[in-house]
Parts: structure tokens; C-alpha cells; sequence
């Protein structure tokens, strides 16, 4: 879980995300943390896939607003 809280915080400084994106997907890893630690005794294995599922959704939200929306597009450098 902790590897995925990273790629959320570089979101914005790497890929150029707007900043309700990264608050969304906070949002879904804080759910994903509750329910790893509500988890961790009656679904091991299912805290084990949860890392998984989050890094994906963060990998179609980022692939999904480049194609679609731009993100990523604008160099300033």
C-alpha cells in the first residue's frame, strides 16, 4: 500500500494531473487501507491483491487522462 501512496503523490509533479484527480485517487486509497486493515485477519490473501487493484486503477485513471483529457502534454520546461 505503501508503494501505490507514492505513485498517487508523484502523480501531479510527474504526469501533470489536475489536483482533483490526486484527491480522488487519495480517496480511493484510503479505502483500500481501511479495508486492508479490516481485512488483514479474514481475507489475507485479498490485502495482498489490494495494492494490485489500486496501482491499476491509478494506471487507467493516468493512461485514460492522457489519451482523453491531455494530461502530460503541456512542457514547460
Amino acid at each position: 500500500m505503501a508503494c501505490v501512496a507514492f505513485l498517487i503523490g508523484a502523480t501531479p509533479v510527474v504526469v501533470g494531473t489536475p489536483w482533483w484527480v490526486v484527491v480522488v485517487l487519495g480517496v480511493v486509497w484510503v479505502v483500500a487501507f481501511l479495508l486492508a486493515i479490516q481485512w488483514f485477519t479474514a481475507r489475507p490473501r485479498t490485502v495482498i491483491v489490494l495494492p494490485v487493484v489500486v496501482a491499476l486503477v491509478w494506471l487507467g485513471t493516468v493512461l485514460g487522462g492522457a489519451a482523453w483529457l491531455g494530461w502530460g502534454l503541456a512542457y514547460t520546461g
